[in-house]
């Protein structure tokens, strides 16, 4: 890859690792979840730079992501493993999307609308289940204790985390598959510089 445009991923990679951020914490001021957690729109930026630019910078967008959480704070940590599933393992698990960038791409460029929306929710749906068996293991291994009594810990971590997953995959989807339909420029990376 020539400077110029290794240039160009890593400015995209810190501008869509920085709106990630942002709307990880507007999500989290109106969604947020009783003992954390919260409507997972971040991931719209990292599956989108999966997409432009494959797995290496989807994975390093998730990590970044994840890193920056960190530095701002208002994380709650009960256990270093629990740390690592939540704030690290779970954003740059969305970056596994980037393993169907070629064919995404590939659909975009052929004007093939349906090819193109399965293999977008394809990817959303592995980065989004990804992410939620993180913070599955996390919510059965540290956070059973919350469990109403008599209630299994994987079973009350499935529902709990279930409960904002789902809806994260289904927004993810919508949201990237409209994009993607109706502006397919966003998945070029040819960028003449001057």
């Amino acid at each position: 890859m020539n400077q110029s445009k290794q240039l160009v991923r890593l400015i995209e990679i810190a501008i869509m690792t920085g709106i990630a951020i942002i709307l990880d914490m507007v999500s989290g001021m109106f969604l947020k979840m009783p003992q954390g957690g919260s409507i997972a729109v971040m991931m719209i930026p990292i599956f989108l730079i999966s997409f432009r630019w494959g797995l290496k910078a989807g994975l390093t967008t998730g990590f970044l992501a994840g890193l920056l959480q960190f530095v701002s704070g208002g994380l709650y940590i009960a256990h270093p493993l629990q740390f690592l599933l939540d704030y690290f393992i779970a954003p740059t698990a969305a970056g596994i999307g980037g393993a169907f960038a070629v064919p995404i791409r590939k659909a975009s460029s052929e004007k093939k609308k349906g090819k193109l929306a399965s293999y977008v929710t394809l990817a959303v749906f592995i980065g989004s289940g990804l992410k939620f068996l993180s913070h599955l293991i996390s919510g059965a291994v540290f956070f059973g204790h919350y469990a109403p009594q008599g209630t299994p810990v994987w079973i009350y971590s499935l529902v709990y985390n279930g409960t904002y997953m789902l809806p994260s995959f289904i927004i993810c989807t919508i949201v990237l598959c409209l994009l993607l339909l109706t502006a397919p420029r966003l998945l070029g990376r040819q960028m003449e510089m001057r």
